[in-house]
């Protein structure tokens, strides 16, 4: 038996590291112990979401409630992932994981397999989806339209040319199938010297005006070349979501999509990589805990003033003193990109509040 006093001594003075409590009474050596959220996210999209996306194209026109079934199982790998709050809104989720919700990305891989099955006319599916006979119109029908053709209507919004699309290509032709290359060495027997070579002056205008000459595969768009103008399409819908979110915490320090306010702590352990998610979000045990208790939300009397993420780290004039040991800021949408996380986490270990983030 360690004598308990010894193992204060050693983890106070850093010489007992966290896998090594595991002898302590109530202390496991899982304590400290868990994959980043740049891990578990990985493992989410190799391991669930590549599962999800296996025939979107094909199940995603069924119904909006039967795909919200699926909605919950990429909710909850999001949640887990980041380590958010039971109650973090979320489309907070998708913000803070940069995830996109599931109809946006069965929307790209949609977008992604009519492009690459258009530039395979010998593909079996092209005539299917591309050259399928009209029905009967006068048959009356209540299915909705499905993926494919309601990817032709985003194809509009995105601002790309049916008419492009017609001459894809799968990939770019190695130059030696669009041009003869000749090849004549009877030059490596001629003077070295720049001057006095017959037809170098004809060779040089000829190097001069080359980059001014249209290349004929110009006239060819190949799958790769839309990729990323799908990209900006999806993240633009998506933005226009995320901007009608005025009232959400997070949008006031998340305003716009793409930025990744996690590399300011990563590497520093899970424990903090989840605190910090849940003060981003605005979403903690501590302020958001009595939606799951049933009791009124926690009030600041002294200052009329709800208990919320941001009054405690920049509102509450309480806390003002021990507030100006760690920073000076006033605004979260600062505060989250200029100050160490670790200085904000020791403010709030300062006030006695860290354990209930």
């Amino acid at each position: 038996m360690v004598n308990d006093r010894l193992v204060h001594v050693l983890e106070s003075r850093n010489l007992l590291s966290n896998v090594q409590c595991g002898f302590r009474k109530d202390h496991s050596t899982l304590d400290h112990l868990g994959a980043d959220r740049a891990t578990l996210l990985k493992l989410y999209r190799t391991l669930v979401r590549s599962k999800l996306d296996y025939g979107s194209v094909i199940y995603g026109s069924a119904k909006k409630h039967v795909l919200r079934a699926l909605d919950s199982i990429h909710h909850q790998g999001l949640r887990i992932a980041l380590g958010a709050f039971r109650t973090s809104p979320i489309k907070s989720l998708y913000a803070e994981a940069g995830e996109p919700s599931l109809e946006h990305w069965r929307m790209k891989l949609a977008f992604n397999y009519v492009l690459k099955l258009k530039s395979l006319p010998r593909n079996l599916c092209h005539e299917v989806v591309f050259e399928a006979p009209l029905s009967d119109f006068s048959v009356v029908t209540k299915s909705e339209p499905n993926l494919v053709a309601n990817t032709f209507e985003h194809f509009k919004n995105a601002n790309i040319s049916l008419n492009i699309i017609d001459n894809l290509h799968v990939q770019c032709p190695p130059p030696w199938e669009e041009h003869n290359i000749t090849v004549d060495i009877s030059l490596t027997k001629q003077n070295k010297e720049n001057t006095s070579i017959r037809g170098n002056e004809n060779v040089d205008k000829l190097a001069k005006a080359a980059p001014n000459r249209t290349s004929t595969s110009g006239k060819l768009i190949y799958y790769s070349d839309l990729k990323c103008k799908i990209n900006t399409y999806i993240k633009s819908v998506w933005q226009r979501d995320w901007d009608a979110e005025g009232a959400n915490k997070l949008h006031e320090v998340l305003p716009n999509l793409g930025e990744d306010l996690h590399r300011r702590g990563k590497g520093a352990g899970r424990k903090l990589e989840t605190a910090m998610c849940r003060l981003r979000v605005g979403h903690t045990w501590l302020t958001q805990s009595y939606l799951l208790k049933n009791e009124q939300q926690p009030f600041c009397y002294a200052w009329d003033s709800l208990y919320t993420v941001r009054h405690i780290l920049i509102d509450c004039p309480d806390f003002q003193d021990t507030r100006r040991k760690y920073f000076s800021l006033t605004d979260l949408y600062r505060l989250f990109r200029e100050v160490n996380p670790s200085r904000i986490v020791g403010y709030l270990k300062d006030l006695g509040v860290y354990g209930k983030i």
